[in-house]
């Protein structure tokens, strides 16, 4: 078990768990939309969990880079493996109770207005919004970690890769949306037949700003192509689209940055094993790369990034604004880590890492990965 101590009173849910002796419950999902039960102790931290679930889904117990995230609407955060779980429970419990009570305030002050001018409210109490969930995926793709031989780690990277495309996470071609929408059709109807849903896989499959680009007519075309091929060879195709860009094993994070006016104010920060990739936001064109043997420092805040690149004799700073800074910060330590062999990256005798200021110090060499 790990010692690290609760950061939060317990919930109502652990309370009455607590009170009934019985373990805490939590639904964790899945990228397929599917959602598996999991049920822990008090004590039990990020990592045991995590352990839990990869068990439940019959993945062999080496599998590595998986994690769990914490989801609020569009916004995620992994959970580090020390955290624990019903200190995550506990923390939803108390922002739904603020959220209802801020809401139930402006309910009465617009009631109020509406005794003055006659005008009804559109707020409501108990109007819905975001909620809180637990998200279970692949979180640091490394080669020795993905074992594609493995239909249980095949089949979730499959379903990721598709999340990926459909919030405009991965760039594609017009003619690899052609072909990943064909592929999926197979997959889920099998052959062509004339008859089937074109359109809603479309709309299922690329972000809506893609959809004017993608032809139904050339979809359909493309699915007549594939006659008798097995769902397990579209999915196989479909992957091997994917991984034929150098960055597709990289994590987007949406950025901004004024420092320079060559760049576009928005842009993509990418993270993997090798580096850190900056890119026109949205596409596939590469303004900048950095191995992270050429990382001097990188230091997040609330709200932006500094990145300090070059030699120590003659620095360069990068500073970006995001609200994913602390999550950027730890993807490049956990990149770091697995690419020493005794885990810990230093500069100087020093770790790179400093976990009191979640700044990462130092550099490390990307070659002893493949």
């Amino acid at each position: 078990m790990s010692t690290r101590r609760r950061q939060w009173p317990p919930s109502s849910q652990e309370v009455i768990c607590t009170l009934h002796r019985r373990p805490v419950y939590i639904r964790v999902h899945l990228m397929d939309g599917r959602f598996l039960a999991v049920e822990f102790e008090p004590s039990a931290s990020a990592k045991e969990v995590l352990e839990m679930v990869q068990t439940k889904l019959g993945l062999r117990p080496t599998a590595r880079g998986y994690t769990l995230y914490e989801v609020f609407g569009e916004m995620e955060r992994s959970l580090t493996a020390e955290e624990k779980l019903a200190d995550t429970l506990a923390k939803w419990e108390r922002y739904r109770n603020v959220r209802v009570s801020d809401q139930s305030s402006m309910y009465q002050r617009s009631s109020d207005t509406k005794l003055s001018n006659g005008i009804s409210s559109p707020i409501q109490p108990g109007a819905e919004g975001p909620v809180h969930l637990l998200l279970f995926k692949k979180h640091l793709f490394v080669d020795q970690f993905m074992d594609m031989d493995d239909p249980v780690e095949k089949e979730l990277l499959y379903h990721q890769m598709l999340q990926a495309i459909r919030t405009d996470r991965f760039p594609l071609t017009d003619m690899e949306a052609v072909m990943v929408c064909a592929l999926r059709t197979q997959v889920e109807f099998g052959d062509f037949n004339g008859q089937l849903d074109y359109e809603g896989v479309i709309g299922q499959s690329l972000p809506r700003r893609r959809l004017p680009t993608v032809p139904i007519e050339a979809v359909m075309m493309h699915h007549q192509s594939l006659f008798g091929m097995t769902p397990l060879e579209a999915k196989q195709a479909l992957l091997t689209i994917v991984q034929s860009w150098p960055l597709n094993k990289a994590t987007f994070f949406d950025v901004t940055q004024s420092f320079t006016s060559n760049w576009p104010k928005s842009l993509w920060l990418a993270v993997d094993h090798r580096g850190l990739h900056f890119l026109e936001y949205r596409t596939r064109n590469i303004l900048c790369h950095h191995d992270y043997k050429n990382v001097l420092s990188f230091s997040p805040t609330l709200s932006c990034l500094m990145v300090v690149t070059g030699s120590e004799s003659k620095p360069a700073k990068i500073v970006l604004n995001t609200s994913q800074a602390f999550q950027i910060a730890n993807l490049v330590r956990e990149y770091c880590e697995i690419l020493q062999p005794n885990g810990v990256v230093l500069l100087n005798g020093h770790p790179a890492f400093d976990s009191d200021s979640g700044s990462v110090r130092g550099s490390v060499s990307a070659g002893s990965t493949s």
